[in-house]
């Protein structure tokens, strides 16, 4: 049987409103996107690009 100290319980948030966290963890999430956005394509995907674009315009002429 577990045996759970009173220091082990979770404790109450902070006093934030919902609308300040809500707000936080948006403008976070926005900040690792933008971000996300502005690292360049790995050549290898754009090797795979390059390889499926080709091979569909094949398929478009064969038809």
């Amino acid at each position: 049987m577990l045996n759970y100290s009173e220091k082990s319980l979770k404790k109450e948030p902070p006093n934030a409103s919902d609308g300040d966290v809500h707000s936080r963890i948006s403008n976070q999430l926005q900040t690792y996107y933008n971000e996300v956005l502005t690292q360049p394509l790995p050549q290898r995907f754009e090797d795979l690009l390059k390889k499926l674009d080709d091979e569909s315009g094949s398929e478009g002429e064969a038809r």
